[in-house]
C-alpha cells in the first residue's frame, strides 16, 4: 500500500502533472492542421483515439458500461450537462461522472465525480497513470497510419484520462460533453450511448467544421448512434433539416425538447437557458426509462434544475474589494450566445441600475466585431462609461491557454477589438491590457464617479481568470 500523501505534495504532484499536459500538443496547433489539410486530419481521429484506448489497457466496448449521456451543440451544451447531472445526483443511489470543457480555474474541473472535482491528489494519481501507460506502450501498438502521434494532444489527453477515470471509479452514468463539433471529436469513441442530446446550433469554429450552417449541424449530429434516442431544441430550419436527416439515417428516434415553463425555477440565470434545461429533462427522463425505471417519477427534476450550477454562465458577485463593484461573468464567445448574454446582463442593470463597464476578450480567431455588435444591440439601454480588454493571459498555470495565437497577435486584437467597441459605445474611456489579472487590478482601482456594473465576457478562459483574479475560487 503506497503512503499518503501531505497536502503540500499532493500540490506538488498537481503542478507536475499539470506542467506535463501543457506540454502536450495543443488545439490550435491541432486546429491549424485540419485547416491545411482541408479537414482530412479528422479521417483517422477515432480510430486513433481507441488505439489509446487500447494502449492504455482498456477496450472501446468497456466504454458502453458507462451508459453514457452524450452531448453535443454550438452553445449551451454545457450549461444542458449541468442541469442533467445535477438531476441525476438529486435522484440519489447513483454515481454520477461528468466531463466538459473548458475548465475555468483549474483543469481537474474538467472531470468531475458526483459533482465535486477531481482532487488535485487524485488528478495528479490519474494523470501519470494514463502518461506514464501511453508511455510505456509500445509506440507501434495499433498504430492507425505512419503519421499517428504516440500521445495525444491536450483535450484528447483529457477525455482519455476522463474515460480511465469513470472506468477506475465505476460510475453508474457519464454525462459527457463533446470538445469540437461531434462526428470527429475524441468523445465520439463512445459507440453506444444511452441517449444522445445536441444543444442550440450556429456558426463556430467553422475553420474545422465548414463556413455554412448545414455542415456544422453535420458534424455536431456525427454523435448520434443506431437506434440510440436523440433529443434536441428548436433549430434554424436548415440545421434542424440535417440533424432529422442523420437521425433517420442511423434509425435513432428524433425529438424536439420542450423549454421548461417560467414556473421552473432554475439555478442558472438566463432565459435562454430554459431550452437547456428541457433538453437536460429530456435526456434524464430518457436515461431514467432504461436504467432507473423505479425513478422515473420523482422530486428529482425540479430540485436538480433549481440547484443546478455552472460557473462561468450568467454568474454574478460582489468584487471582495469594493462595494461599488458588482462582477458578472458570462463565457459567450458566439454571436447568439452574446446576444443572450447581453439581454441577461440588460435585465440585471435595469433591475439595478448602475453605469456600466465592459470587460472584454475574443478567443481564437472568433470575430470581435461580430460579438461586440451583438452585445452592443443588446444592452442598448446600458449605460457604458469604460471598457478593458486583454487577451487570455493569465498568472495561474491551468489557465495558460496554448489554443490561441501568439502574445503579439494576441494583443493587436484587444486594440482592433477596442476600437469596434469605441464605434458602438461612443465616450466610453478604453484601455488595452497585457493580461487578465491587469485587467482585473485596473478595474477594481479605477476612479469610478458612481457605483458600476462590470460584465466580463467574450471568452471562457478570460471568465475563468477573472474569477480566480476578482474572487479566488468559483
Amino acid at each position: 500500500m503506497s503512503k499518503a500523501q501531505t497536502p503540500a505534495e499532493e500540490d506538488a504532484a498537481y503542478e507536475a502533472a499539470v506542467k506535463d499536459l501543457n506540454g502536450l500538443q495543443t488545439n490550435y496547433q491541432i486546429i491549424e492542421q485540419i485547416k491545411a489539410s482541408g479537414g482530412r486530419i479528422n479521417a483517422n481521429s477515432i480510430p486513433e483515439f481507441a488505439a489509446f484506448v487500447e494502449k492504455l489497457g482498456h477496450t472501446v466496448e468497456s466504454l458502453d458500461g458507462l451508459n453514457v449521456i452524450h452531448v453535443a451543440g454550438t452553445k449551451g451544451k454545457g450549461s444542458t450537462c449541468a442541469f442533467v447531472q445535477a438531476m441525476l445526483q438529486r435522484m440519489g443511489g447513483l454515481r454520477v461522472g461528468l466531463f466538459t470543457s473548458p475548465h475555468l480555474i483549474e483543469v481537474r474541473e474538467r472531470i468531475q465525480i458526483n459533482g465535486a472535482a477531481l482532487s488535485r491528489g487524485a488528478f495528479a494519481r490519474y494523470f501519470y497513470e494514463v502518461y506514464d501507460g501511453l508511455r510505456a506502450a509500445s509506440p507501434a501498438l495499433r498504430r492507425v497510419a505512419p503519421e499517428s502521434p504516440d500521445m495525444p494532444m491536450y483535450f484528447r489527453f483529457l477525455t482519455l484520462m476522463a474515460f480511465h477515470v469513470f472506468l477506475r471509479e465505476r460510475v453508474d452514468v457519464a454525462v459527457v460533453e463533446v470538445g469540437v463539433g461531434g462526428a470527429y471529436d475524441s468523445t465520439n469513441v463512445i459507440r453506444r450511448p444511452a441517449v444522445c442530446g445536441i444543444a442550440s446550433l450556429g456558426l463556430d469554429h467553422q475553420a474545422a467544421l465548414g463556413a455554412t450552417l448545414e455542415e456544422i449541424a453535420w458534424h455536431k449530429a456525427g454523435i448520434i448512434k443506431d437506434a440510440v434516442p436523440v433529443f434536441t431544441v428548436a433549430q434554424p430550419p436548415a440545421a434542424m433539416r440535417v440533424v432529422a436527416e442523420r437521425a433517420a439515417a442511423h434509425g435513432a428516434p428524433l425529438a424536439v425538447a420542450a423549454p421548461v415553463g417560467d414556473d421552473v425555477a432554475l439555478g442558472i440565470a438566463g432565459t435562454h437557458q430554459r431550452a437547456n434545461a428541457g433538453l437536460a429533462l429530456a435526456l434524464v427522463r430518457a436515461w431514467v426509462a432504461q436504467h432507473r425505471p423505479a425513478c422515473s417519477d420523482g422530486p428529482w427534476a425540479l430540485q436538480g434544475l433549481r440547484e443546478a450550477r455552472w460557473p462561468g454562465r450568467t454568474q454574478s458577485f460582489a468584487s471582495p474589494r469594493r462595494a461599488d463593484v458588482a462582477w458578472h461573468v458570462d463565457g459567450a464567445h458566439t454571436a447568439e450566445s452574446m446576444a443572450a448574454c447581453g439581454a441577461w446582463f440588460a435585465g440585471v442593470a435595469e433591475a439595478d441600475p448602475r453605469a456600466c463597464v465592459l470587460l472584454f476578450n475574443a478567443a481564437h480567431s472568433r470575430s470581435a466585431d461580430a460579438l461586440l455588435q451583438a452585445l452592443a444591440h443588446s444592452t442598448q439601454a446600458c449605460r457604458w462609461v469604460a471598457a478593458v480588454f486583454c487577451p487570455n493571459v493569465s498568472a495561474r498555470a491551468d489557465s495558460a491557454n496554448a489554443t490561441v495565437a501568439p502574445p503579439d497577435a494576441a494583443l493587436a486584437a484587444q486594440h482592433a477589438a477596442a476600437r469596434a467597441w469605441a464605434a458602438l459605445a461612443p465616450g466610453a474611456a478604453l484601455t488595452v491590457l497585457p493580461s487578465i489579472d491587469a485587467a482585473v487590478a485596473h478595474v477594481e482601482a479605477a476612479a469610478y464617479a458612481a457605483p458600476v456594473h462590470v460584465l466580463a465576457t467574450g471568452s471562457l478562459h478570460l471568465v475563468g481568470g477573472v474569477l480566480d483574479a476578482a474572487k479566488g475560487s468559483l
